[in-house]
C-alpha cells in the first residue's frame, strides 16, 4: 500500500506553497492513531486515492465519517482527527446544490461544527479547527443569510486571516489548498459584507471590494485550477461597477467568463462552471451571488432598526 501520508487528505510531506522559499512553512498533521489501525487505514486510504480525481458519493463520504469516529473513540485527544472530520462534513454539505436540500446540507455542517468544537475545547488555539469552525460557519450563513450571521464575522475573518498571516499551507484536494481556502473565503467575505459604518461599529466588521478583489487574486496563485475562483474573481470584479459594461472590471471579468474554466473535480465546483451563464446574464446581480443562493441586500437603515 503507497504510504499512508503521500496522498493523505492533508497531505503534509509535499506540499509546496507559492512562498519565498525562505517562507516555506507545512502543517505536520498527525497521523498516527489513524495509520495505527490497519484495516481502516488501508480503506480510508482507498477512498482518498478516488478523491483525488473525482467527487465521492454520499455514501463514501460518510464511510470515512465512520471510520475517522472510530479512531477518535479510541484516542479522544486527536486533535488532527476532529479537524479531518470536519473537512468531511463541509465536503458532505457542499455536495447538496438544491435549495430544498438546504436542510439536509446545514445538519452535516452542524455535525462538522459539533466536531470541531470537541477539538477548540482542548485546543482553543489549534489553527486548522478555527479554520474549518470559520469555515463551516461560513457555509451555513450561505444558507441562513448574511443579516442573520453577521454576529459570527468577526470571529470568520478573524480565522482566515490567522491562517494567511501563518504562510502554513496544506494540500487539501488538487486543486483546494489551505492557503487558497482562506483567501478565497476573504473574497467572499469582503463582498458578501456590506461596507458602512455601523457594521464596524455593531459587528467590527466591513466590506470592502476592492479588498475582495485583492484576495479572489491571490487565491488563484494557490489554486489556479479551481474554476470557482475563477468565478468568484469576476463576480467581485463585476460588483465593483455594478456590473456596468465598458469599465475594465468588466472587460476583465467577461474574458474570465468567456474563458474555459478547469475542469471542476466534485459537485461544489461544477455548480461554479453552471453558474457562468447566470454570471454573465445578470452582472448586475452579482454583488450578492453565492452557491447557496443569491443573498439579501442588507439595508443600513434595516440595521439600525
Amino acid at each position: 500500500m503507497r504510504s499512508l501520508l503521500s496522498w493523505f487528505l492533508f497531505s503534509t510531506l509535499l506540499v509546496s506553497i507559492r512562498l519565498e522559499a525562505s517562507e516555506k512553512k507545512t502543517y505536520q498533521m498527525d497521523t498516527a492513531p489513524l495509520r495505527a489501525e490497519p484495516e481502516l487505514a488501508r480503506d480510508f486510504q482507498a477512498l482518498q486515492d478516488k478523491f483525488q480525481v473525482e467527487a465521492l458519493s454520499n455514501a463514501e463520504h460518510e464511510k470515512r465519517l465512520f471510520i475517522l469516529e472510530q479512531v477518535i473513540r479510541k484516542k479522544p485527544d486527536w486533535l488532527d482527527g476532529y479537524s479531518m472530520m470536519a473537512a468531511e462534513a463541509f465536503f458532505l454539505g457542499s455536495s447538496f446544490t438544491d435549495p430544498k436540500d438546504h436542510p439536509t446540507a446545514r445538519k452535516y455542517l452542524e455535525d462538522g461544527e459539533k466536531k470541531i468544537n470537541e477539538c477548540l475545547k482542548r485546543a482553543p488555539s489549534h489553527m486548522l479547527c478555527k479554520f474549518f469552525k470559520a469555515s463551516l460557519r461560513a457555509k451555513i450563513a450561505s444558507i441562513d443569510g448574511i443579516f442573520a450571521s453577521l454576529r459570527y464575522g468577526q470571529a470568520v475573518r478573524d480565522s482566515w486571516l490567522e491562517v494567511v498571516a501563518s504562510g502554513v499551507d496544506i494540500q487539501f484536494r488538487p486543486n483546494v489548498s489551505l492557503q487558497g481556502s482562506a483567501h478565497y473565503g476573504l473574497g467572499l467575505f469582503y463582498r458578501l459584507v456590506p461596507n458602512f459604518f455601523l457594521m464596524d461599529w455593531i459587528f467590527h466588521i466591513r466590506g470592502s471590494i476592492d479588498e475582495s478583489i485583492k484576495y479572489h487574486r491571490a487565491a488563484l496563485k494557490f489554486d489556479g485550477e479551481n474554476p470557482c475562483y475563477t468565478l468568484m474573481l469576476s463576480v467581485s470584479l463585476l460588483c465593483k461597477v455594478k456590473g456596468k459594461p465598458n469599465t475594465p472590471e468588466y472587460t476583465e471579468a467577461m474574458q474570465l467568463l468567456n474563458a474555459p474554466l478547469p475542469k471542476p473535480i466534485d459537485v461544489a465546483q461544477a455548480v461554479c462552471v453552471h453558474d457562468v451563464p447566470k454570471i454573465r446574464s445578470e452582472p448586475k446581480k452579482t454583488c450578492g451571488y453565492t452557491q447557496a443562493k443569491y443573498q439579501d441586500d442588507v439595508k443600513e437603515e434595516d440595521l439600525k432598526k
